[in-house]
């Protein structure tokens, strides 16, 4: 019998409106094969709404994957909507799958708690959702039939599996084994994945029309000297070098990132090494002591971690994030330009805006908003889902 997960009054308006996620607290009972992973989610004047994956220790009990009646997460149904992922894909990016690609984009693909990232011949997976544990093999073997990889390897290595009852999880899933970061070209760029043990699966590939952005400014801004914050494996930095930038500093905190964007700077020519300066250390302690050196830049990317990751560490991480943004303001030469960033999905674009405006106000720098940036077209966001858009960013003029 199929499990049915039956709402409470008006609970399902925001299903109806776009949003895949069911609370525990929405849910006034179940009924069914409790067995099951997938159920049916009912009105409470008994209509159907949407199919969905549940796992009932979950505070998010289930996750819309579709509002046909009938819909399974079995191996027929997997395929159809991998396929349609990776279809879309190779009809709507103009840099095509063999390069570096998000494939599969969870909720906003309709596989829910479900990531595929594509750098050159190497998939990697991330499984979010105890019902995606259940249902690996078959994904993996789907997985290799539509795309023939030379390998497959896994990074559920995530703290939220933990809300899943799940252990962190990587390695080879299948095919050859990893002799080390995975290269591959991002339009005129060479840039390495460190897919076994980096940030994310490997790379910051949601920031691709964002590095194509700062290239166009730092090239039309006459070798500006540039301040790369949070640098990472400094993609950033490397696209401000071969833009022309006269110096770049990066800062971050991370040896085995700076050996890993010493590679990277290696293997695009066009970028010289001595007009780069990766310096280690806390991000928040290094501004400081820049300002305090009173030194100034003509271009600062500030590009942070997920500052808010819960919503009882809001106001703490709002204040990290007017922080770094007020030492910028502080840093910037007139003229200058901002590339500030948020990852974090709980804080909006607006709200995202009126931190930096603070920050502004509090440095005495009047400002201008010169555009809006996000994620790319192969991390969509899904209308009724705001959490979908977790990168924003602005471009901000002194």
């Amino acid at each position: 019998m199929t499990l049915q997960l039956h709402l409470k009054p008006g609970r399902e308006i925001p299903i109806m409106r776009g949003h895949p996620w069911i609370m525990s607290g929405a849910i006034s009972r179940d009924s069914g094969n409790r067995s099951l992973d997938v159920a049916d989610i009912i009105a409470a004047n008994g209509t159907f709404i949407a199919r969905a994956t549940v796992h009932p220790p979950s505070e998010i009990r289930a996750r819309v994957f579709s509002t046909t009646a009938g819909a399974e997460l079995n191996a027929p149904g997997i395929r159809v909507l991998l396929k349609l992922a990776i279809e879309r894909r190779q009809r709507w990016l103009p840099w095509g799958l063999d390069t570096a690609t998000r494939l599969v984009a969870s909720e906003c693909d309709s596989l829910p708690g479900l990531i595929v990232d594509r750098y050159a011949d190497v998939l990697v997976v991330q499984i979010l959702t105890a019902p995606w544990e259940a249902r690996r093999d078959m994904l993996v073997e789907i997985l290799q039939d539509l795309l023939h990889p030379r390998t497959i390897w896994e990074r559920s290595d995530v703290d939220v599996r933990r809300h899943e009852e799940l252990e962190p999880r990587k390695g080879l899933l299948a095919g050859a084994a990893l002799s080390g970061p995975v290269a591959f070209r991002e339009d005129e760029f060479r840039f390495l994945a460190d897919v076994e043990n980096g940030h994310k699966t490997g790379f910051y590939l949601d920031q691709r029309f964002n590095r194509q952005s700062l290239t166009r400014w730092v090239g039309q801004m006459g070798k500006p000297r540039v301040l790369n914050v949070f640098a990472y494996t400094d993609s950033f930095g490397i696209c401000a070098l071969k833009a022309g930038a006269s110096q770049v500093i990066s800062l971050d905190s991370s040896v085995s990132a700076k050996e890993l964007s010493d590679r990277q700077l290696a293997l695009n020519p066009d970028c010289n090494p001595a007009l780069r300066d990766y310096r280690l250390g806390d991000a928040f302690e290094q501004l400081r002591q820049l300002r305090e050196e009173k030194e100034r830049f003509d271009l600062i990317i500030l590009d942070p971690p997920k500052l808010v990751s819960r919503k009882a560490k809001m106001q703490q991480g709002l204040r990290a994030y007017k922080d770094i943004n007020l030492l910028a303001c502080q840093l910037m030469n007139p003229g200058g330009v901002l590339f500030s960033y948020s990852c974090s999905g709980l804080v909006d674009r607006e709200l995202f805006g009126k931190v930096i405006e603070g920050a502004a106000r509090d440095a005495k720098r009047p400002v201008q908003f010169l555009d809006n940036l996000g994620q790319p077209p192969d991390h969509p966001r899904k209308p009724g889902f705001a959490e979908s858009e977790y990168l924003k960013g602005f471009v901000v003029g002194f």
